[in-house]
């Protein structure tokens, strides 16, 4: 079976089952092996963290750009079109890459029913079309941000001379483990023997297992805080922020567009994860270049503004964390507007925090909704866990909720639509489109 179209190929891809769950990397090294190991000899910084790694990764994207180095990138999950997972260069793969690929998937398919380990599924084959796209594409540098966790990520059949923690927070629980020692665990598993480790902000008590895992591997450790730091943070209002980065006995200043204090952290771990694969390779940095591009940075359904009359942002907040970013960043950010709320989250994350919290909000409306997504929460759901007699409003039509509110042109209020990656994409695409 071969597919020339690929709505069908896509489809066919994402709906192969294996009903045994993967205990280890075993099948995927198995998958890596029937194509000769593709993502052997790659030139990898593997990122993994709570929350901030997306952001990251696409300031590192545009970091490396600037410097005239080709980049590939896999990141998750897509906001507009499947192809954004896989980019070179900045650009989302071809339709025809992307066909390509999964004709080889269908390949691997077939192989894999005749071993002890079936299909793979999802996630799994993401990452071996990963792995030979960039095998195909060569580029001078493979930014790979893992799926979930770190030790038995599928991403973690990858050897990366940079391994980045951006963070570590509750989240797939269920999956990763009830405290954050137990969470920094599971991400310390992306660390690899020799390889250069940075790290952002976070408990001393998510540091341990970190460090402890850094002298096991015999890495190098590099500490937000510690090892780079920032101050002189200026909040630039609509214009994002300025701030300072000490590294490397050297002081520069930055800007960025994208919103929050929470950015600037992100923006840091990028320039020092920058200026370390630079120095280990021996390269020259141009400044103005770097800056320029660090300037102009931006990144989908992260505080991202989608209507201007009205003002509409979106952003992917899904979990505590990026709430009290979130939060923090309307404070500061827009402390003269009124705010309205549209909600929808996935009963995956722990919405039984997630919920309560949103009381912490000054808002002057929250609306609550459910998406087209098989874990969206429902009106019963969220009562389920409206511990805290949350104030809101139940929608059941999303898509006639914002026709209503693009109809009121003279409001000078914000609507903030956050609570998943997923439904911010529906919401971005009906927008847009």
């Amino acid at each position: 079976m071969k597919f020339v179209e690929l709505e069908p190929a896509l489809d066919w891809l994402n709906h192969l089952e294996n009903p045994n769950p993967r205990e280890n990397l075993d099948r995927i090294e198995c998958a890596m092996a029937f194509f000769d190991n593709p993502h052997e000899g790659l030139p990898i910084i593997h990122i993994t963290g709570t929350n901030g790694k997306g952001s990251t990764t696409n300031y590192l994207k545009d970091l490396f750009l600037s410097q005239g180095l080709s980049v590939g990138m896999f990141t998750s999950p897509h906001i507009m079109k499947f192809n954004e997972r896989f980019s070179f260069n900045g650009e989302p793969i071809s339709d025809e890459d992307l066909l390509e690929l999964i004709n080889q998937m269908v390949d691997l398919d077939a192989y894999m029913q005749t071993t002890e380990y079936g299909s793979l599924v999802f996630f799994e084959l993401y990452t071996i079309m990963m792995a030979l796209y960039f095998q195909k594409k060569q580029p001078d540098v493979c930014l790979i941000e893992v799926g979930i966790g770190g030790y038995r990520d599928t991403t973690n059949v990858f050897v990366g001379e940079i391994s980045v923690i951006t963070t570590v927070g509750l989240d797939h629980q269920d999956k990763l483990g009830s405290t954050v020692e137990e969470v920094a665990e599971e991400k310390s598993g992306i660390i690899k023997q020799g390889s250069t480790v940075i790290i952002g902000a976070m408990l001393e008590q998510a540091k341990r297992p970190i460090r402890e895992k850094v002298e096991r591997e015999s890495a190098h450790l590099l500490e937000f805080g510690i090892d780079f730091f920032t101050d002189q943070v200026e909040n630039l209002q609509a214009e994002g922020s300025s701030f300072d980065l000490l590294m490397y006995g050297e002081r520069e200043n930055w800007h960025i567009q994208m919103l929050g204090v929470h950015q600037v952290t992100n923006a840091s771990m990028a320039l020092a994860i920058f200026a370390t694969y630079m120095q280990k390779h021996g390269l020259q940095i141009s400044l103005e270049r770097a800056k320029a591009a660090l300037r102009a940075s931006s990144w989908m359904a992260r505080m991202e503004k989608v209507h201007e009359k009205p003002l509409i942002y979106i952003d992917g907040a899904h979990n505590v964390q990026g709430l009290i970013a979130l939060r923090k960043m309307l404070v500061q950010y827009f402390p003269d507007k009124t705010v309205t709320m549209l909600y929808a989250g996935l009963s995956s994350k722990n919405q039984g925090e997630q919920i309560p919290f949103l009381k912490e909000f000054n808002l002057e409306k929250l609306y609550l909704t459910q998406f087209d997504h098989e874990k969206a929460m429902s009106d019963e759901e969220f009562e389920l866990v409206n511990t805290n007699d949350l104030d809101y409003e139940f929608v059941d039509d999303w898509q006639g909720f914002i026709d209503t509110y693009l109809g009121n042109q003279a409001t000078s209020d914000l609507l903030l639509i956050t609570g998943s990656l997923y439904f911010s994409s529906h919401v971005r695409q009906y927008i847009l489109k």
